[in-house]
């Protein structure tokens, strides 16, 4: 009974073990950090571990095996979300901008209504001591699910990234109402001119702020 007990703690300490470290490694030790992949690969992690725990049939080195290959694949998955902008929107998800210009974009309470509850929105407003929808410039529902807000009176816009990793985001670009060619001129003017070197391009309120490769930030305070 007793080596029952300690063959039972000795998988239990490796299970954890082996999670934790992902955790660690991939910087989600807390539930705001996970993506969706994360929040069912724990799931799965957590079957596989009580599953086992009274299992005397497997062999311990293919307990280990399972749990790697389950982290594997929680890995992979997460790897593939942030280069494949299309599989990002299914798995992770997208932010959705609610109020935009002190004016609310009915079309996508409309389109997420699955994902918006205004009670949840204005609970979250009010953790940030807003006790109102007045004056509030912009809001905009993370894929953590916190809201983003800032207020009329702050005078500031939302940046956006339009390059990430040498690859242009083209709903960034539609949401500013500019295209691929205003993009590569303003990278130009920057003698920016091969996008692979680009790591990131943000647009800051009137301005465009690039990293190159190198880690060199170009900023350029032109107006649009």
């Amino acid at each position: 009974m007793i080596t029952l007990y300690l063959w039972v703690i000795l998988k239990l300490v490796i299970g954890f073990a082996l999670i934790i470290s992902y955790l660690n490694v991939t910087g989600r030790n807390q539930i705001a950090m996970m993506t969706s992949v994360d929040l069912v690969g724990n799931f799965i992690l957590g079957g596989v571990v009580g599953g086992i725990l009274y299992n005397d049939k497997l062999p311990i080195l293919h307990y280990i095996a399972l749990l790697i290959l389950c982290i594997a694949l929680m890995a992979l998955f997460n790897g593939l979300s942030r280069k494949i902008p299309g599989l990002r929107k299914r798995t992770i998800g997208e932010p959705i901008t609610i109020i935009r210009n002190g004016r609310f974009l009915i079309d996508n309470f409309k389109e997420n209504s699955s994902r918006i509850d205004m009670k949840d929105i204005a609970t979250a407003l009010r953790m940030q001591n807003i006790f109102s929808f007045d004056n509030i410039d912009f809001a905009q529902i993370e894929t953590t699910g916190h809201v983003s807000v800032i207020m009329k009176e702050e005078a500031k816009k939302p940046s956006r990234f339009l390059v990430l990793r040498g690859e242009i985001l083209e709903e960034e670009l539609k949401i500013l109402e500019r295209d691929e060619n205003w993009l590569k001129a303003e990278l130009g003017s920057m003698s920016v001119h091969d996008l692979e070197t680009v790591f990131l391009a943000e647009w800051v309120g009137d301005h465009l702020l690039v990293v190159t490769q190198d880690g060199q930030v170009h900023g350029s305070s032109l107006p649009a």
